[in-house]
C-alpha cells in the first residue's frame, strides 16, 4: 500500500510540473514580454532592439521569454522547453504558421497588458509600463532610497 502511495505522489508531482504555467516563476518579481518572431530579419532586428535598450529592460523588471517555433534562439531571451513553449503557444493563440512577430506583454501581477502584431516599439511599452501604478511606486521607492 504504501509504494502505491508513493508511486501516485510521484506520478501527480510530475503531471503537475509538466502541467503547471511555465510564467508563475515570474509572478510578482518580473514583467514579462512574450515573443514569437519566425523570419531571421525579424529576429535580428529584435536581437539588436533587445541589446540596445538593456538597461532599459532590466530597470523595468523586464524579461523576454522567446516561443517562436523554430529552434533558433534569440539572443537576449528566454528560451523555455519545448512543452512550456507549446503550453504558451496555445495560452495566446499563436499559430505555429504565423510568419508575423507577435509580442505579449505580461504584468508583474501575471495578467496581459498589451499585444502587438509586427515588429515592437519598446519605447511605447516602456511608456506604458511608466504609467502603472506598480510601476510608478518602484520609481518613488528607488529615489528615496536615494
Amino acid at each position: 500500500m504504501y509504494r502505491i502511495l508513493l508511486l501516485a505522489g510521484i506520478v501527480f508531482m510530475i503531471n503537475k510540473s509538466v502541467s503547471a504555467n511555465p510564467l508563475d516563476d515570474y509572478r510578482g518579481k518580473h514583467r514579462l514580454i512574450i515573443a514569437s518572431v519566425s523570419k531571421k530579419q525579424d529576429r535580428d532586428e529584435l536581437t539588436a532592439v533587445l541589446l540596445l535598450n538593456h538597461q532599459k529592460l532590466t530597470e523595468r523588471d523586464l524579461i523576454v521569454i522567446d516561443v517562436s517555433p523554430e529552434p533558433i534562439r534569440i539572443v537576449g531571451t528566454v528560451r523555455v522547453g519545448k512543452k512550456q513553449s507549446i503550453n504558451l503557444r496555445e495560452r495566446f493563440g499563436l499559430d505555429k504558421g504565423m510568419s508575423e512577430p507577435v509580442f505579449f506583454l505580461i504584468g508583474k501581477d501575471g495578467g496581459k497588458k498589451a499585444h502587438r502584431f509586427g515588429m515592437l516599439n519598446l519605447n511605447n511599452w516602456f511608456d506604458l509600463i511608466d504609467s502603472m501604478p506598480m510601476r510608478q511606486k518602484e520609481v518613488r521607492r528607488v529615489m528615496q532610497s536615494n
